[in-house]
Order: C-alpha cells, then sequence, then structure tokens
C-alpha cells in the first residue's frame, strides 16, 4: 500500500492521473501554467465529450429511423421506390447523348423497385429498352418515340404498349421510349439522329399532355430550380437550345456512387425523396395538360410534330400521334367536362396531314368509371390494363388510317 494513501483507490492509473492533476495544480499556483491554458483544456476537453455524445446519439437516432423506415415500406401499402439491395453506380438514365440529352447506357440492367412493382429493365447495344433490332429489315416496322408512358416504366417490357401493338399486328415495334423528362423536342432530335436510321415505314408518338408541354420549356424549369441539366429547348423563335454542360461520363462521379449505394440499400433515402416530393407538389396547383396550357407550349408541340415529320417524310413513313391522359385529365373531364386539347390538336393534325388520336375521350367510354385501374396503384404511370386497352384503341385506328390512305394512293 502507498503510503498516505490508506483507504483510499490504490489503482495505479488513478494514482497517476490524480499525481498528475496536483503536479498542474501546483503548477498552475506557481505561475507556470497561466489560467487561461487550463481554461482552453477544459473547454476542448468538454467540447469533444459533447460531440462524442452527440455522435452516439446521432447514430442511435439514425440507426432507429432506418429500421423504423424499412418496417414501414415492406409492411404498408408504400407508393414510392424501395431499395433493391443492387447497386447501379451507372444511372439508368443519365444525360450522356450530345443532340437530346437523357438516354440508357448500352446493355445496361437496372432493377427497380417500388411498392407496387419490382421490375428488371434491360437496354440494346444502341441503348433502347428493347430487344436487339438490326438496322436493316425488310419486313415494314414501326418506329415508337414517347417519355417513360411509352417506355413502360414499372413493367416488365411484354406488357408495354410497343409489345402489345407488336403481338396484335404481327410487325416490329422498335421502343424508343426515355423517362427522365424526355419532351416532344427531344422525340424529334432522338427520331431525326438515331431512330430514322433503322428501316421503317411508320412511326407513332405518344404525346403526355401532363408534362411534355414542361418540358419543351426552359423558363419553366428555371422557375421550378430544376435548370442545370444538358438538355434541349426551344427558344422563343423556335431554334433549339441547351442549357447544362454535356458531360460524356455524367452520372459516373463520386456523388453519383455515393447516391447509388444510399439508393441501393437505405429505406430512409427513398423515404426521405418521397417526403421531398409530395411536400413539393403538394404547394402546386393541380395541372391538366390537357385544359392549362397556352398559346406558347401549344406552338412548341406542333413545331416538334412537325419536325418529326419531316425526318418520316424524308424517309417515306407515315406518322400517327397519340395524346395520353393522367389521372388529372380524367378527373377535370369528370368534373366538368373538360377536354380543350384534344379537338384543336386532332383538327390541326387534319390540317396538316398528321393522323392524331386523343385517347381521352376512348378510355374513359371503356372505364366503367374505373379510370384509376389505368395506372399503376403506387405511380402516377399505365398500368398493364391501361397499356392494352390504349393498344386495343389505337391498332384498330392506325390499320384504318393505313387502309384510307392506301385508297388514296394512285
Amino acid at each position: 500500500m502507498v503510503r498516505g494513501l490508506e483507504g483510499k483507490n490504490t489503482n495505479p492509473g488513478w494514482i497517476g492521473e490524480h499525481v498528475a492533476k496536483s503536479d498542474e495544480f501546483n503548477r498552475v499556483n506557481a505561475g507556470i501554467v497561466p489560467q487561461p491554458a487550463v481554461a482552453k483544456r477544459f473547454f476542448l476537453r468538454t467540447a469533444l465529450s459533447v460531440l462524442r455524445l452527440a455522435a452516439i446519439n446521432l447514430l442511435v437516432f439514425a440507426v432507429l429511423a432506418e429500421l423504423a423506415c424499412l418496417l414501414y415500406i415492406n409492411f404498408t401499402n408504400w407508393p414510392s421506390s424501395k431499395p433493391n439491395y443492387r447497386v447501379n453506380y451507372n444511372e439508368f438514365w443519365a444525360d450522356v447523348n450530345p443532340v437530346f440529352g437523357a438516354w440508357h447506357r448500352p446493355n445496361a440492367r437496372f432493377i427497380h423497385k417500388s411498392g407496387c412493382y419490382n421490375v428488371e429493365y434491360t437496354t440494346n447495344s444502341y441503348g433502347a429498352r428493347d430487344a436487339e433490332r438490326s438496322l436493316h429489315s425488310p419486313q415494314p416496322r414501326t418506329i415508337v418515340l414517347g417519355d417513360s408512358m411509352v417506355e413502360g416504366l414499372g413493367l416488365p417490357d411484354d406488357a408495354r404498349l410497343s409489345s402489345v401493338l407488336e403481338k396484335k399486328t404481327g410487325r416490329e415495334h422498335l421502343n424508343f421510349g426515355v423517362g427522365s423528362n424526355f419532351g416532344p423536342l427531344q422525340y424529334a432530335l432522338l427520331y431525326k439522329s438515331m431512330a430514322a436510321a433503322f428501316d421503317h415505314d411508320m412511326v407513332i408518338v405518344g404525346v403526355l399532355p401532363d408534362n411534355d408541354f414542361h418540358d419543351m420549356s426552359l423558363s419553366y424549369w428555371k422557375a421550378h430550380k430544376w435548370a442545370g441539366r444538358y438538355r434541349p429547348y426551344y427558344a422563343d423563335d423556335f431554334s433549339i437550345v441547351y442549357d447544362g454542360h454535356f458531360q460524356p461520363n455524367a452520372g459516373e462521379g463520386t456523388w453519383d456512387h455515393v447516391e447509388a449505394v444510399l439508393r441501393a440499400f437505405l429505406a430512409s433515402y427513398h423515404v426521405g425523396q418521397y417526403i421531398y416530393s409530395r411536400l413539393y407538389w403538394y404547394t402546386r396547383t393541380p395541372y391538366s395538360g390537357y385544359n392549362d396550357y397556352d398559346d406558347v407550349d401549344l406552338a412548341r408541340l406542333k413545331r416538334a410534330l412537325e419536325d418529326i415529320k419531316s425526318t418520316a417524310d424524308a424517309h417515306r413513313a407515315r406518322m400517327a400521334v397519340f395524346l395520353i391522359p393522367r389521372a388529372n385529365d380524367f378527373l377535370r373531364l369528370h368534373a366538368s367536362g373538360a377536354n380543350r386539347l384534344g379537338p384543336v390538336m386532332e383538327s390541326w393534325g387534319n390540317d396538316v396531314g398528321i393522323h392524331i388520336k386523343d385517347l381521352l375521350p376512348d378510355m374513359n367510354a371503356r372505364s366503367n368509371g374505373d379510370y384509376r385501374s389505368y395506372f399503376l396503384s403506387c405511380d402516377g404511370h399505365w398500368s398493364a390494363s391501361g397499356n392494352a386497352v390504349a393498344a386495343g384503341i389505337l391498332e384498330p385506328w392506325m390499320s384504318e388510317k393505313k387502309s384510307d390512305r392506301a385508297m388514296m394512293q394512285p
């Protein structure tokens, strides 16, 4: 036992600390160590202790939050995306094409998991979400242009409109649909620079008024703080301008890799994305693309379709357009009978030689009041039922237009 410490803690570590503190106290009293230095040391020790405690609490909170999110999205009717537990370092949709922006990487695979679907997407050698197609074919073929509705977001390949039409008609339908805010100007540029190189005698274009007007408006994107992506827009004089900077390796940066890991494994990441999206749209007035467009929107759409027709004429291909309604368009139709766009576009199409079919009236008539079955229960895109009904309307209509053209030819 150490002399003078009878009855005290004789742990050597405690003794050393006690002696060190006593020595420091004596040095302070002797004026060797200034009082401010002692205060600084005390502050640093206290700050480190607080930070350590905060970090532990934050970690515990993060783990509990992740567990709560994981349980919630798997045991409730979760309406949004989920972890797929597979890291996709290269985003399936990325602004990697210098002409039209958003596209897919060739020979890609992507698992898309949400509350009502779990689908694997694949692309062919030129980046389309489609079967491998040859450039040349002696058989008649159809090019299909559009956005994520045409691409078939949330659906297996065989449930998409193009696949259903291919099965019904026995002719190849080459799907060039693209998600990631892809609009009619981009349809025109994709068709001219890529799709038109494939032998075809017909091109059909799916127009989604719900966002296609906005996708051609740089001012809209700037107003909603979405500008900065590399993509084309129409200027006031209908010349084509690009925003952002082209990066052939877009989506492959350090943060993109970090986000890929978060997206693959963390339920809380998907919950956060969903909450942000809901808060954003909660502040917006309900929009119906069929009814809430203006003259500039309409002029841009007509110009894009005219550009597609010019390319189709150069390849001696027929052209048809169909208008795709979203849930808000059905709601507006049921509430007030409103459908401004359909009659306007069909009449304009007759004037310029473009066959245009508005799907809203026919799909509404076939819905028996249940138009929501046309859409995925956790998403605003078409369900398999919506694609099948649309194909059932379009196939006889296109056959009729084909017969009309044949009768008009000498």
